[in-house]
C-alpha cells in the first residue's frame, strides 16, 4: 500500500469515461467564461453577459475586448452546430480557433470530459478559399429544414416566373435581372420577392404592390408557414428569414445593410433589412447604408455616433454629380447612373464612423 501513496488519481483521469450532454457542456463552457469576462471587462456588467443560442453561445471577445464604443456589441462566439462546431469566433478581431485553445489561451486547463466533448462534436471546418460562410453562425441544415420549395410556393400563391409576366420589362427598368429572386402573381398584380437559402429555396419574402400607400409587406419564415402548413418555425430562423442575402454572403469580406432587397441585389456581398426602423439583431461588423430621406438620415447620425460605419450619401452624391433628389435609393441611384452614362464609383469608399462627417451623411 506504501508503494502507491504518491499516486494523484485526479478528477481528469476518474472522468475519462464520462460523456457530457449538450446541455451539460454549455453550462461547463458558461461557467468558464463568466470570470474570464468579469476580468476582461470589470466596470461593464453588459459586456459580462453571455447569450445562449441554439448553436452559438455569444459574448463580448475578450481578446479585441469587441467594442470601446457600445457595451451591447457582443461578436465572440462559440459555435455548437454545423461544419464549424467546436470553434471559437469572434467577428471583431476575426480570430478563428479551436474553443479548447480559446480558453487555453486565458491559462484554462480543461476538464477531459470537456475535450473530449469537443474532439467528439468538432466540424469538418477546413478553411475554404472564399472565405468563411454564414454556417458561422447559423445551422444551414436547420435552415434548409425550414425553407419552402419553389414550386411549393408557386402552387399555394398561384404564382409565376417573372420572365412568363407582364413584370418583367418592369424589373428590367430597375436593373433587376436575377429572375430567380422573384415570383409574380398575375391575378393580384404583385411581384413577391424572395429571400433564398443556398439550395435556392425560399425562407422569406416581400411582397410588392403595386396599389396603396403601403407597397410593401415582409414575410418572415413562420408567416409564410401559417399560411401553407401550420408549421411551427424557430425563433432564431424566422429572425434571419427576414433578412435578405444573408445566407448568400462572405463573412471575410465588408458587409453592407440597406433598408430594401432591390438595393441589396445590386451590390455585392449585401443584405437587406426590410426598413430602417427595423432592429438588425444579429452580433456582424456591417456597415450601414440607409436611404437617403428623413428617416435613413436620421438612423445614420445614430449610428455613427456609436461609431458604427454609415454611408456618406453627401459626398457620394457630389462626386457623382447627381441631381437633388428629396428621396434617393441605391436602385434608383443605379438607374440614374444608367440612363446618364456615369460610371459609379466604389461603394466602399464613402463609409464613416467619424462622427465628424455627420455634415456628409
Amino acid at each position: 500500500m506504501e508503494k502507491n501513496a504518491n499516486i494523484d488519481f485526479s478528477s481528469n483521469l476518474m472522468d475519462i469515461d464520462k460523456s457530457l450532454s449538450r446541455e451539460e457542456y454549455v453550462n461547463r463552457v458558461v461557467t468558464l467564461l463568466k470570470p474570464i469576462l468579469q476580468k476582461t471587462f470589470p466596470n461593464d456588467f453588459e459586456k459580462q453577459q453571455i447569450k445562449i443560442h441554439r448553436d452559438r453561445i455569444n459574448f463580448a471577445c475578450p481578446i479585441c475586448m469587441d467594442s470601446m464604443q457600445s457595451s451591447h456589441k457582443k461578436r465572440g462566439n462559440i459555435i455548437l452546430t454545423g461544419k464549424h462546431s467546436g470553434f471559437y469566433k469572434c467577428f471583431n478581431c476575426d480570430v478563428f480557433l479551436r474553443a479548447d485553445h480559446f480558453f487555453k489561451d486565458f491559462k484554462i486547463d480543461l476538464e477531459l470530459d470537456v475535450i473530449n466533448y469537443i474532439s467528439d462534436n468538432l466540424g469538418n471546418f477546413t478553411t475554404p478559399s472564399r472565405g468563411y460562410d454564414i454556417s458561422l453562425l447559423m445551422d444551414i441544415e436547420t435552415i434548409e429544414k425550414y425553407a419552402i420549395d419553389r414550386s411549393k410556393l408557386k402552387n399555394n400563391f398561384n404564382l409565376i416566373e417573372v420572365k412568363e409576366s407582364s413584370i418583367w420589362p418592369w424589373l428590367k427598368k430597375r436593373l433587376q435581372y436575377t429572375t430567380d429572386k422573384f415570383l409574380f402573381n398575375p391575378s393580384e398584380n404583385y411581384l413577391l420577392i424572395l429571400n433564398l437559402t443556398p439550395s435556392g429555396k425560399i425562407i422569406g419574402s416581400q411582397k410588392r404592390l403595386f396599389k396603396g400607400f403601403n407597397k410593401y409587406l415582409t414575410f418572415s419564415a413562420s408567416k409564410l408557414h401559417e399560411l401553407i402548413d401550420k408549421e411551427e418555425v424557430p425563433e432564431e430562423v424566422d429572425i434571419i428569414s427576414q433578412i435578405f442575402g444573408i445566407l448568400q454572403i462572405n463573412l471575410s469580406l465588408p458587409i453592407i445593410l440597406l433598408e430594401g432587397p432591390f438595393d441589396s441585389f445590386l451590390i455585392n456581398n449585401s443584405i437587406a433589412n426590410a426598413g430602417a426602423n427595423k432592429q438588425f439583431n444579429i452580433e456582424l461588423p456591417v456597415k450601414y447604408l440607409y436611404d437617403k430621406d428623413k428617416t435613413g438620415v436620421k438612423k445614420s447620425i445614430e449610428h455613427i455616433n456609436k461609431g458604427d460605419d454609415v454611408f456618406l450619401w453627401e459626398k457620394f452624391l457630389n462626386n457623382l454629380d447627381a441631381p437633388y433628389r428629396k428621396k434617393w435609393d441605391i436602385n434608383d441611384i443605379f438607374v440614374w447612373a444608367k440612363n446618364n452614362n456615369k460610371k459609379i464609383p466604389n461603394i466602399l469608399n464613402y463609409f464613416s464612423k467619424d462622427p465628424l462627417d455627420i455634415i456628409d451623411i
